[in-house]
């Protein structure tokens, strides 16, 4: 028999050897845990927050982006059509006019003589036309009746003719001695600011001297040049929307003209837009950054062109509520150049697109976001 010393030595012995193999079977069974969950993990594709896009429902435009400088459309010099000298100038550089204001008077003195003599001219040419037509008509009843010759009567006729071209010879000449005098007193063609003075009171003035330069600043343009590859996109009427150089302000305007014939020397076409300018905002000379609005979408499906695939046909890789990649076919309706956006068929908003730069992810694939 085996002392109880013994015993109690092989009893210690066994309890080891249990507790052995039970903390034998546990670790292996968390290992086989740890193990089964690493392949889990494996099986999931993580993303970063900015490689996956969401889609919203906004409005979309197709533009093309233009740049010019901004003009009058309607603007002129006024030169002088008589020579003489300037008496007064009533204007200044920088103030509006309206139409038929008087911006100068010039020295009329001899032109209201010239006019004077030619309205006399014109009387006396007028009462001898009256006499020859009473002595034509007067010398025609006694033809009829044979008191005078046919030779006789046909000299009276020559002779109301040439007093009738008599007449109207000088009738002329004083149409255009007056026009001559209208022309003393200077008037704006149109409303608008006189930019530009180039005489001052006392000074003696030519024929085709310049005077002053008019524009009308309410109505302006922008000739803007456009590359031949792109302007055939471009139609009349079409919304321009713009800013000017340090201002930003957004501006409004429409395609007016477009010239068929390229600028020499280049290959692009001078397109000219209208703005309306009525509190005189805009000045003429400034420069424009704008675009041209090709078309327009009302609230669409709209986001980064960046989330777009194109292979054999056009699609996009869609995350479900599940982060699960789904391949879903779509159709580009409208795409903004300018800032890269597309207008989505095919999809709905709200939805998590994957950029199409992650070339790693598959129809059926798990994935999860992180923000790193």
């Amino acid at each position: 028999m085996l002392s109880g010393k013994r015993k109690l030595i092989l009893l210690v012995i066994a309890l080891l050897v249990v507790v052995g193999i039970i903390f034998s079977m546990k670790k292996s069974s968390h290992n086989k845990s740890d193990s089964n969950q690493n392949n889990i993990e494996s099986d999931v594709v993580l993303l970063n927050k900015s490689e996956v896009y969401t889609v919203l429902k906004e409005s979309i435009e197709d533009t093309l982006n233009i740049t010019g400088d901004l003009s009058a459309k309607e603007q002129t010099i006024i030169s002088a059509e008589v020579d003489a000298k300037v008496l007064k100038v009533l204007i200044s550089e920088g103030q509006s006019v309206k139409k038929g204001d008087v911006l100068a008077m010039l020295d009329a003195g001899d032109l209201s003589q010239d006019v004077l003599q030619q309205q006399a001219q014109v009387a006396a040419a007028q009462s001898q036309l009256e006499l020859n037509k009473q002595k034509m008509n007067t010398q025609q009843a006694l033809l009829k009746q044979g008191f005078i010759s046919q030779i006789s009567y046909d000299e009276l006729v020559a002779n109301y003719k040439s007093a009738l071209q008599n007449y109207n010879a000088q009738l002329a000449m004083l149409k255009r001695s007056q026009n001559q005098l209208s022309n003393t007193k200077i008037v704006a063609p149109f409303d608008g600011v006189v930019y530009q003075k180039s005489i001052d009171a006392g000074q003696f003035v030519q024929k085709n001297t310049k005077l002053f330069s008019i524009a009308n600043i309410n109505q302006l343009e922008i000739k803007s040049a456009v590359p031949s590859d792109k302007i055939s996109a471009i139609e009349l009427n079409e919304s321009v929307v713009f800013k000017v150089e340090d201002n930003s302000a957004i501006y409004n305007g429409h395609v007016a003209r477009i010239n068929p014939v390229s600028e020499p020397g280049t290959r692009s076409y001078m397109v000219y837009i209208d703005v309306d300018n009525p509190n005189g905002a805009l000045k003429p000379g400034q420069f424009v950054q704008g675009s041209i609005v090709l078309s327009k979408l009302l609230e669409q499906n709209v986001v980064d062109c960046d989330a777009i695939f194109v292979k054999d046909n056009t699609y996009a890789m869609m995350i479900n509520s599940s982060n699960i990649v789904n391949k879903q076919n779509v159709k580009v309706l409208l795409k903004n150049k300018s800032t890269d956006k597309c207008a989505l068929g095919g999809i709905n908003v709200g939805a998590k697109l994957i950029a199409n730069s992650v070339l790693t992810v598959k129809d059926g694939d798990k994935v999860s976001l992180m923000n790193y």
